[in-house]
C-alpha cells in the first residue's frame, strides 16, 4: 500500500503513514476511533462500515465479470446425513459437524456465517473444523469427518467437472452471489478530505497506474482490476440479506469479525 500513500501525500499535501492491523475487526475500530482515517478493507470490513455515519465508502476495484462471478462461497452438505437446507442447519446447529476453509476466510467460511446469522443461527455447532484450505473443507466433507462444508465456489465447481457424480452424494444448502471487493473507506472528519481522497483514487488508473497496479495485486479478488470506481452500496447488502435491520446486520458483523 506504500505507493498508494505516496500518491495521497503528494496530491493531498499530508503526510500519509501506513499502518497494519492485526485483524478486519480491529481495522474497523480504527476507523471508528479515528486513529485510521482512510481504510483499504476487505469485504466484511467493508460492510461493518457501510451504515457507519462517521464514515464512507470511497471507492472500490472494479473487477471483470470472469473474476467477479467466480468469487462466491458455497454451503454443502452430505446427501445421505447432512441437513436438507441452510434454515435446518441454522436453525438445529447442534446436530451438525462443520467444516469450514480457513479461519477469516470471506468465502470459506464468513459469508456462510452470515448467512446463517440472518436465518436465525448462533453458530453453536457440535463440532467446528478449520481445514486449512477449501479443497480441505470439500475432502473432510466427503470422509464423511463433517456433516457441512462451507467453501468458495472454484473449488466445488471444479470438483464437480472432475467427477460429476459429487452432485448425487453431496447437497448445495446455498450459494452466495458474487463477493465484491473490499471498498476504499474514508473517516468522516477527519485529517484528510474524504471528497479529495475520493478524487485521487477514482483517477488513480490515469494518475498513478503503478499505485494502482500494487494495491490490486494484493487481494486474488481484485485480479484484473484496471482501475477504482464508486460504491454500489447494494451488491455488499445482497450477502447480508434476511437481517431484521442494519443494527442486526451490524451486530452479526462485529461478532463474526472476531
Amino acid at each position: 500500500m506504500q505507493p498508494l500513500a505516496d500518491v495521497l501525500a503528494v496530491r493531498l499535501k499530508a503526510r500519509v503513514v501506513v499502518r497494519l492491523y492485526e485483524s478486519p475487526r480491529a481495522l474497523v475500530d480504527a476507523v471508528r476511533s479515528g486513529a485510521a482515517d482512510l481504510a483499504v478493507t476487505n469485504t466484511f470490513a467493508g460492510l461493518a462500515l457501510l451504515d457507519a455515519g462517521d464514515a464512507q465508502a470511497a471507492a472500490v476495484f472494479e473487477v471483470p465479470p470472469r473474476t467477479a462471478e467466480r468469487y462466491r462461497g458455497v454451503l454443502l452438505a452430505r446427501v445421505a446425513s447432512g441437513p436438507v437446507d441452510a434454515t435446518t442447519l441454522a436453525q438445529t446447529p447442534q446436530r451438525w459437524r462443520l467444516a469450514q476453509a480457513l479461519r477469516g476466510s470471506t468465502s470459506g467460511g464468513l459469508v456462510q456465517d452470515l448467512h446463517l446469522a440472518a436465518l436465525g443461527g448462533s453458530g453453536d455447532y457440535a463440532a467446528l473444523n478449520y481445514a486449512g484450505s477449501h479443497e480441505g473443507a470439500l475432502a473432510a466433507l466427503l470422509a464423511g469427518e463433517v456433516d457441512v462444508a462451507a467453501l468458495a465456489d472454484t473449488p466445488w465447481r471444479e470438483a464437480l467437472a472432475r467427477e460429476p457424480e459429487l452432485a448425487s452424494s453431496l447437497r448445495e444448502l446455498w450459494r452466495s452471489p458474487p463477493i465484491p471487493p473490499g471498498p476504499v473507506v474514508c473517516r468522516n472528519g477527519g485529517r484528510i478530505s474524504c471528497d479529495a481522497a475520493r478524487k485521487v483514487l477514482l483517477g488513480l488508473h490515469r494518475d498513478a497506474p503503478a499505485a494502482l497496479a500494487s494495491l490490486a495485486g494484493a487481494w486474488s479478488e481484485a485480479a484484473g482490476a484496471t482501475r477504482l470506481v464508486t460504491v454500489d452500496r447494494d451488491r455488499y447488502l445482497d450477502l447480508a440479506q434476511g437481517f431484521r435491520s442494519a443494527d442486526a446486520r451490524t451486530a452479526a458483523l462485529r461478532r463474526l469479525l472476531d
